[in-house]
C-alpha cells in the first residue's frame, strides 16, 4: 500500500475515532473541564447533581488548573477525606459516652454496619488513587464503584425497619455525590487513554 493511501486511511481512522469518543471532556483548562465533565456526568446519571459536582471540585484550589489527570486525583482525595472523616463521625455516634439521644436505639446496629463499610472504603480510595496515579483507569474505577457502594448499602440497612429515620441521610447523600463525581472523572480519563493509546499505535 502506497504511503498516501496509508495516511488518509489512518486519517479516516482517526477521524471515527474522534466521533465515537465526542463524549470524553477537553483535556485543558481545569474549569473547562469540572464544567464539562460535570455536565455530561449529570446528563448520564439522573442521580448526580451537576451543582454539587461543580462545587465539590472547586473546594480544591487546585482544580482551577487541573488536566483531567490530576483532576481524577482530586476527586479521588476528596472522597478519601469524607470517608475518614464518616468514620469518625459514626464512632462518635456509637460512642457510649456521648448523648444517645442523638440516635435512635434501632439505628445503632446499622450504624455498626455503616461504620464497617466506610472502613473498608478508605482503603479501596487509597488502591483506587494509586492506580489512577498509574494510569490504570480500569481497576481504578472498579475500586471506586465498590465505594460507591458504601454509601447506598448504608442507607438500605436504616430501610430494614419501619419508620426508622437514617442518621447519616445527607452524609451518605454527600459521599455518594463524591464517588459518583470521581467514578465520572475517571470514565472519562479511561476513554481518552483509550483514544490517545489507539492514535499512538496507528503512528
Amino acid at each position: 500500500m502506497r504511503p498516501s493511501s496509508f495516511s488518509l486511511m489512518a486519517s479516516s481512522l482517526i477521524f471515527h475515532v474522534l466521533l465515537v469518543f465526542h463524549g470524553g471532556v477537553n483535556v485543558g483548562d481545569g474549569l473547562d473541564i469540572i464544567d464539562e465533565t460535570c455536565r455530561k456526568a449529570a446528563n448520564s446519571d439522573p442521580k448526580l447533581s451537576y451543582n454539587f459536582c461543580v462545587a465539590s471540585l472547586h473546594q480544591d484550589p487546585g482544580s482551577r488548573t487541573a488536566n483531567l489527570q490530576e483532576l481524577g486525583v482530586i476527586s479521588m482525595d476528596l472522597c478519601e477525606e469524607n470517608a475518614t472523616y464518616m468514620h469518625s463521625y459514626m464512632e462518635k455516634l456509637l460512642d457510649p459516652e456521648e448523648d444517645q439521644t442523638r440516635v435512635d436505639p434501632r439505628a445503632r446496629k446499622y450504624l455498626k454496619d455503616c461504620l464497617y463499610l466506610y472502613e473498608n472504603a478508605i482503603p479501596d480510595v487509597e488502591d483506587a488513587i494509586k492506580a489512577f496515579e498509574g494510569k490504570d483507569y480500569f481497576t481504578a474505577n472498579i475500586k471506586m464503584s465498590a465505594v460507591m457502594d458504601a454509601s447506598t448499602t448504608c442507607e438500605d440497612g436504616f430501610k430494614e425497619e419501619k419508620d426508622l429515620v437514617s442518621p447519616l441521610a445527607k452524609e451518605d447523600s454527600d459521599f455518594f455525590q463524591l464517588t459518583a463525581t470521581a467514578l465520572a472523572v475517571g470514565v472519562y480519563a479511561l476513554k481518552q487513554f483509550k483514544l490517545t493509546t489507539l492514535i499512538n499505535y496507528i503512528y
